[in-house]
């Protein structure tokens, strides 16, 4: 025969024993802070020690490289000469001076980029092509040079611009006549003055000085500066008005007529001076009184 099975009855805990249980706080944000801070401090520890290797590694390559050139320099590769196209403004002793290449470096260990960026930097250099050829072992440079499209007049001092409208940091002695502009603004607007003169060639080679008032509009000079032909063109439609006064030189000759102002500046109507019966404005950019 089956006993009974007895059933236990979970008694209570007394009040003692729940007494002398402890409960320690919740204290998972100050780990899981730490653990953060552990694995940085990790983190840290091995970029500094592969950028140590890196580098270690780096300049041990840079020192093979360095014998594998001065090598190749001792077995017939090294550099026998350098020339120069396309230069004409910029002076021998400018590039010796930049590049510091004498005859017999190494022609595989010379950086081009280098040597590109350098010749850039100078004042008088657009842009820069390199070649290095070999038996003869030569560095070829093709250089294109900046040209100067006017003279900007500050006070009694010139500054030469190139086609970009930006100032060259350079000695400029002009070979021939140059346009000769004033104003303050006048190197950043004068790209776009000649853009539109450009049509028209032979007006443009009559050119003498431009003048910006205000940095909004131009006026032009023709033949001479002190008593030459004054063509006013307006701040708003400026090449409307360019084909305009070419329209009606076509028509009518004016500029070959002895005149000393011409006014563009109204829509309607075409105001000119005739030579004595008007005095005529200095070449200096003073405030105008607009119209």
């Amino acid at each position: 025969m089956f006993q009974k099975e007895k059933k236990y009855s979970q008694k209570p805990e007394s009040k003692a024993t729940s007494d002398r249980r402890l409960s320690a706080p919740l204290d998972w944000p100050r780990r899981l802070l730490g653990n953060i801070l552990i694995l940085c401090l990790i983190f840290s520890g091995l970029t500094i020690i592969v950028t140590l290797r890196e580098n270690i590694i780096n300049k041990q390559i840079e020192a093979w490289l360095q014998k594998f050139y001065e090598t190749t320099a001792h077995y017939g590769l090294g550099l026998d000469d350098m020339i120069v196209q396309g230069r004409d403004k910029t002076t021998l002793d400018e590039i010796n001076n930049v590049l510091n290449l004498k005859r017999g470096d190494s022609l595989l260990g010379l950086k081009m980029r280098d040597i590109q960026e350098k010749l850039q930097n100078l004042p008088w250099v657009e842009s820069v092509q390199l070649r290095r050829t070999y038996f003869p072992n030569t560095l070829e440079i093709k250089l294109h040079e900046k040209n100067v499209i006017a003279l900007w007049q500050v006070h009694d001092k010139f500054y030469p611009i190139d086609e970009k409208g930006q100032i060259i940091e350079a000695e400029y002695v002009p070979q021939g006549e140059v346009l000769v502009i004033v104003g303050d603004s006048a190197p950043e607007k004068i790209v776009e003055l000649l853009q539109i003169t450009t049509q028209t060639p032979e007006i443009q080679k009559r050119m003498k000085a431009a003048v910006l008032f205000g940095g909004r509009r131009w006026d032009i000079i023709l033949d001479n500066l002190k008593s030459g032909l004054t063509i006013k063109l307006p701040h708003e439609n400026m090449e409307r008005a360019w084909k305009k006064l070419v329209k009606i030189d076509q028509q009518y000759g004016i500029l070959k007529r002895k005149l000393t102002i011409i006014d563009l500046r109204f829509k309607n109507r075409l105001n000119v001076s005739v030579e004595g019966s008007a005095t005529k404005p200095a070449i200096q950019a003073k405030k105008e009184v607009k119209k």
